[in-house]
């Protein structure tokens, strides 16, 4: 995301230049900054909004909603969980009419824009505006009926592309006529779309990429549904004559997305609105053992969930707040953020389609409110962190001078933005943003709490850490905005109620204020499709979701995740082990960027597989006058003595109990990664597949240990 050089360049200039200013200036802010309120821009909220809040109880008991054992955020007070939308006055319960009154906000009070996309580089972004948007689906709903697709909660039809103003707008086309789509993405493979076509009985796919419609027409006697795919993107003529003429040879129609859309202009079809308890969607989780889940979530679900995200971010959203596009919208995190912008009258910019090249969609687009992950936010904070190891120490000072400041306004629970820090010293890295943005908020797996605290400073926007599922529509809970505090995924959302239950295997118990963390509201998924066992072990007879992360309630009313339950498994001797925890104790080890700890029954004693941090490793061993690459590093003696000493540290300072301590490690240089399927594209690890890969490796620790 501000990976290149030009980060580290145009920094250094910054901040050479505005020295002499921030040298007198800085002191003078310091010792008169009630006094200098001219020195601040902006504030991103008005005092008001945190006159209300008690930042030592922002969580109360859920005994006004139903349950004495279970929380809600403070904010909400006695007020009954959200079940339905509210936008200009006017309540909806499905999305269908969220977006009527989305568009109607957008055109009374915007400027009438809804989903952006660019051509290329030296292009800027072209806008459809909420009007046209509706029209286009509106064809397409219409195509597809005139095709032999229903109306109604029996038809499915499949989404196979990257983010783009045809995927939404398929979308929104299904929700006119109470269709439900299914989205496909790439790292899924192909026993799991085999299984998704199969299990929905898929006969409509929408694709993008002439490699996946090859993909499908190479599977389509496994497929035996499948009658058509359409394209949604202009494909070279050589492109487009290959696919149509394997296509005809095993007899499967290909329509382009414009061909589709003259058929339901000249045919149009009212449409069919859905209902509150119909289900808009079915998406596969991607799960780390077996074959996908597929999760039903209703229009109940996201309308409530929209609601709840409006209500916890009303204080930074104005008229016209613009979201940029990037995560995959086949997963319920980003789908809900998008819904929710629509529901809204508020914009969408989709990326180019290179999340490496992001930094200049963010320019052209200067969005508001950023969806993030921890896999960039952290590649964001070490390009950042690289380029301040590079500065002299004059410059550095200024720097540090900076974000003490910066780090102040945070503790204070807001976000200003400063003439000096942030119109000087901080702009290189927020411009790298597009220079607009509010909010950032960071969720799918934990951000480290040293990056997080980092970022709230420097980005000049509030930057908050969610929690959520797809069986939850994608989110349950988030940080406050005006929260300093780190190392927590926030409160419950106005949707839902969290409460902790009791875990004795584990030696967790509610009493204690920590156990599995279980959700029930109006976002909570109807179920698994065609899967009685699995919902049965995902919801309990009174309708909790039960999500096996371990969680603990902190003092101030914040959610904590501490362990995951279900990875769990017993020694020869006879005591569990929770690997996940260990995992996150040696993460903390700077030589190490991924680890995986393995046990199992037949041993009394665990072994890891180590991949280190290949720019530690080879500074390390350049300042040692150690020679190798990371390939051969790894198979010295040196270096594995060098990592597992700085483990027996770790142990011994979480207090780690001897059968839980690695007796072996193996150092692998290569990442686990989605590609090399050791990673679910939510970028969990697949610990099934983690055991089968290092098989050998594993064996070998083991007979040296013997």
């Amino acid at each position: 995301m501000v990976s290149d050089n030009s980060l580290s360049s145009s920094l250094q200039t910054t901040l050479a230049v505005g020295g002499a200013l921030a040298l007198v200036a800085g002191a003078v802010i310091h010792r008169h900054k009630d006094k200098l309120s001219s020195f601040i821009v902006e504030d991103l909220t008005s005092e008001e909004i945190y006159q209300d809040v008690d930042w030592q109880k922002l969580t109360i008991s859920a005994q006004a909603q139903g349950s004495s054992e279970a929380r809600v955020a403070a904010s909400l007070g006695s007020r009954p969980l959200l079940t339905s939308g509210k936008s200009d006055n006017r309540v909806f319960t499905t999305f269908y009419e969220g977006f009527k009154c989305g568009k109607d906000i957008s055109n009374k009070l915007g400027d009438g824009k809804c989903l952006g996309y660019r051509v290329d580089r030296q292009s800027e972004y072209q806008w459809v505006t909420y009007d046209e948007t509706d029209q286009t689906a509106t064809e397409i709903g219409s195509g597809l009926i005139h095709l032999g697709e229903n109306h109604g909660q029996d038809t499915f039809i499949g989404i196979y592309a990257t983010n783009s103003v045809e995927w939404l707008t398929t979308a929104i086309a299904c929700h006119f006529h109470s269709m439900i789509y299914v989205p496909l993405y790439d790292t899924l493979g192909e026993p799991a779309i085999v299984h998704i076509i199969n299990q929905t009985s898929l006969k409509t796919v929408f694709v993008d990429k002439p490699e996946n419609i090859l993909t499908l027409l190479k599977l389509i006697k496994e497929v035996p549904t499948l009658k058509r795919i359409i394209l949604t993107k202009k494909l070279s003529t050589e492109q487009e004559n290959e696919i149509r003429k394997k296509a005809q040879e095993v007899g499967i129609e290909i329509m382009s997305y414009n061909q589709l859309r003259e058929l339901g202009r000249s045919k149009p079809v009212a449409h069919h609105p859905p209902k509150a308890d119909d289900i808009f969607e079915i998406c596969y989780t991607s799960g780390t053992t077996g074959l996908p889940k597929g999760a039903m979530l209703t229009n109940k679900n996201i309308v409530s969930l929209a609601q709840s995200g409006r209500e916890h971010f009303e204080p930074v959203f104005g008229g016209l707040e613009t979201l940029i596009s990037y995560l995959p919208l086949a997963h319920s995190y980003e789908q809900t953020i998008e819904l929710l912008f629509l529901c809204n009258g508020f914009k969408i910019g989709y990326y180019l389609g290179d999340v490496r090249q992001l930094a200049d969609d963010l320019a052209h687009l200067k969005p508001t409110v950023m969806p993030c992950v921890p896999r960039l936010l952290n590649r964001m904070y070490d390009n950042i962190q690289a380029t301040i190891r590079q500065l002299s120490p004059f410059k550095r000072y200024l720097f540090n001078m900076a974000l003490s400041a910066k780090t102040n306004d945070v503790a204070q629970h807001r976000v200003r933005r400063h003439m000096l820090w942030d119109g000087v010293l901080l702009k290189r890295i927020q411009q790298r943003l597009g220079g607009r943005v509010k909010v950032i908020i960071s969720g799918a797996a934990p951000l480290s709490p040293a990056i997080l605290q980092f970022l709230k400073s420097v980005c000049g926007a509030y930057v908050v850490e969610g929690y959520g599922q797809t069986e939850c529509c994608g989110v349950s809970s988030c940080q406050t905005l005006g929260d300093p505090t780190v190392g927590n995924i926030g409160v419950p959302l106005h949707c839902n109620m969290i409460k902790l239950a009791d875990v004795p295997d584990m030696q967790y118990f509610a009493k204690d204020n920590v156990g599995e963390l279980c959700i029930k509201g109006s976002n909570v998924f109807k179920g698994y499709y065609r899967d009685d066992e699995k919902t049965k072990e995902a919801l309990d007879n009174e309708g909790w979701l039960h999500t096996g992360d371990i969680a603990k309630w902190t003092v101030t009313g914040q959610i904590q995740i501490i362990d995951r339950k279900k990875h769990m498994f017993k020694l020869a001797q006879g005591e569990y082990v929770a690997p996940e925890r260990i995992e996150n104790i040696y993460i903390h080890s700077k030589y190490i960027a991924q680890v995986f700890v393995y046990g199992n029954g037949y041993k009394c004693y665990t072994v890891a597989i180590i991949v280190p941090d290949a720019e530690i490793l080879e500074k390390y061993a350049r300042d040692n006058k150690i020679t190798g690459d990371i390939v051969t590093l790894c198979n010295k003696k040196e270096i594995k003595d060098l990592i597992f000493n700085d483990l027996k540290q770790l142990e011994k300072a979480h207090s780690l109990k001897g059968f839980e301590t690695v007796k072996d490690i193996y150092l692998h240089p290569e990442q686990f990664s989605v590609e090399n399927n050791l990673l679910t594209p939510t970028m969990k690890t697949k610990r099934p597949e983690l055991g089968k890969y290092f098989e050998t490796e594993i064996e070998e620790m083991y007979k040296n240990i013997e």
